[in-house]
């Protein structure tokens, strides 16, 4: 079927409509609890912090160049973050999870859980 380009204005505004509707509130707003560190252009900031089992942490980029946020074991690792942009964990189990920036390797940080 042959589409005119009047068609495809009304198909990419409904797309436009259908993804702001998934962006809702909601679905940006950390869980209740969440612990917060801001990665800046040296460091995580607070570089350690302490939750309890079932918290999530979220990293936000405060920095003025990419960043990531890679744990040292391997069981997380996020895309490279923009400015402004974020990356969230949930930590269930109990103990001390080491993490990294993929291109700062100076930058480190810790979540301890208990």
């Amino acid at each position: 079927m042959k589409q005119t380009a009047f068609g495809r204005v009304l198909m990419a505004l409904g797309a436009a409509l259908a993804l702001h509707a998934c962006a809702a509130d909601a679905i940006d707003a950390p869980p209740e609890g969440a612990v917060f560190v801001s990665i800046k252009d040296n460091d995580f900031q607070p570089d350690t912090v302490t939750v309890a089992p079932g918290v999530s942490v979220r990293w936000t980029n405060d920095g003025a160049v990419l960043h990531s946020v890679v744990s040292d074991s391997g069981a997380y690792t996020s895309q490279l973050l923009s400015p402004t942009f974020w990356f969230e964990v949930r930590f269930d189990s109990l103990g001390a999870f080491p993490y990294h920036c993929s291109r700062h390797l100076e930058m480190t940080g810790t979540v301890i859980v208990q």
